[in-house]
């Protein structure tokens, strides 16, 4: 509620933990929030705009009641920002929030306006910022203020593993997968003291300190293939990973800093001989602490496709046809043949399915009638592998690693990354053209 501009006027928050839905109404606004600490509590803001899809670049400044700044946050995993702070003293606490243009000019001015909002997730109870999944049943939690450090682990629904901690952010979701979960042990630096894992497998870890260096090591047979994933960017971690393969001798036999320009390296590996080898993790820039946390996925390659719509949206008059340009993609030597079809289409709009024999440009063509009704409704795509193979939809990816937001490689993720969510408007019939030559005033 405005207004709420300075800290000697903030709006109050009574109850914590809470979460705020504001706007930063016009160019050079800041909100304040008041609220109350005890002696020895964590206080934790989460700001969501950025990684919403908002255009703003958000800081946030925690100051006492005397004004006195105590903690200040620009970019956490993002540029949306995350504070921290452990209360020393009971007392009241001005929390304030703020904005600078984006993309970022010249001007060092404070950014607001219509599409300034955001979501604000204030506690100084249990917040939850990782769970890892062992093999002895259990989760381990991280986080701040938690009051279970482990959880049984629970069964998966849906394709995800449910993780009911009590803390302000949960559930807290993980994907689900078939493959054997351990959690990194020390000491594991070197290739003398690598942790015994079997492939294919899943291990959670973290880079705990500056120069730690995570081995794992596993024996395989001449040939065999593994796709080495190692996920810590794309799960809001600030590891800049750097992901390599050693024999039993300690000799680099492969490596990968950055996949696809994105943060998070991938390997793809044939092994040379019957033999022991290690997977190796580690900083890139030789950082590590509580941000630095990692999974680390090793699966066989195995053939699959996919697809890709360039806009979410598309448009087609009625008494029209409109072509949509999707792009397929065969990974892993896939080599099956598929084809392109629309699920749900709306009244007066059909659609051929387009058969597909290889990875390419495919087009895929909507045909309105010319009765068929103006209306906005979602459009379903899909690629299907024959009778009764696989049926993959048909996505929009709804950022990329080329952002252009000042800083290097962007960021490039957001909560939603891509979605299978398509819209089609169906407009009225275009007005017929006007004759050449005629007379503009007639």
């Amino acid at each position: 509620k405005e207004p709420n501009n300075e800290m000697v006027s903030p709006q109050v928050v009574k109850t914590l933990p809470g979460i705020v839905h504001g706007k930063l109404q016009s160019g050079g606004d800041v909100d304040s929030y008041r609220v109350q600490l005890k002696a020895g509590q964590v206080f934790v803001a989460n700001l969501d705009a950025y990684t919403a899809g908002i255009s703003m670049d958000a800081l946030m400044l925690l100051r006492n009641a005397r004004g006195v700044k105590l903690a200040f946050n620009h970019d956490a995993h993002s540029l949306d920002p995350r504070l921290t702070w452990k209360c020393d003293r009971d007392g009241d606490y001005v929390l304030q929030v703020a904005a600078f243009k984006f993309p970022a000019n010249s001007s060092s001015s404070f950014s607001g306006g219509a599409n300034h909002v955001y979501r604000l997730t204030l506690t100084n109870g249990p917040y939850l910022r990782n769970a890892m999944v062992g093999g002895d049943g259990h989760v381990s939690l991280v986080g701040w203020n938690l009051k279970q450090k482990t959880l049984p682990t629970p069964k998966p629904t849906n394709g995800k593993m449910r993780i009911n901690a009590d803390a302000v952010n949960g559930p807290f979701s993980l994907p689900v997968s078939g493959l054997l979960q351990k959690i990194e042990q020390e000491p594991n630096d070197t290739n003398a003291t690598a942790q015994d894992i079997t492939v294919p497998s899943i291990v959670s870890g973290q880079v705990a300190k500056a120069g730690d260096i995570d081995r794992f090591a596993f024996t395989v047979k001449k040939g065999a293939r593994y796709q080495f994933d190692l996920e810590s960017f794309r799960l809001s971690f600030l590891l800049d990973g750097r992901l390599s393969i050693e024999d039993a001798t300690g000799k680099e036999l492969a490596r990968n800093d950055d996949s696809n320009k994105k943060r998070d390296p991938q390997l793809t590996w044939v092994a040379p001989a019957d033999g022991r080898y290690c997977v190796v993790v580690r900083s890139l820039l030789r950082k590590g602490g509580n941000e630095h946390y990692y999974r680390l996925r090793i699966h066989p390659l195995k053939p699959v496709f996919s697809g890709t719509a360039p806009a979410p949206h598309f448009t087609v008059n009625a008494g029209a046809n409109s072509e949509l340009k999707i792009a397929i993609k065969y990974t892993n030597g896939y080599k099956g043949k598929l084809q392109l079809r629309a699920k749900l289409l709306p009244k007066g709009v059909t659609a051929s399915p387009v058969d597909i024999a290889k990875a390419g440009e495919a087009k895929f063509v909507l045909k309105a009638a010319k009765d068929a009704p103006p209306t906005n409704l979602p459009l379903a795509l899909e690629l299907t592998e024959g009778k009764n193979g696989a049926i993959v939809p048909i996505q929009c990816e709804l950022t990329s690693s080329g952002a252009v937001n000042g800083v290097p490689q962007g960021f490039p993720d957001l909560i939603i990354q891509a979605s299978p969510q398509l819209w089609l408007t169906v407009l009225p019939p275009k007005p017929p053209k006007k004759p050449k030559g005629k007379d503009k005033k007639k």
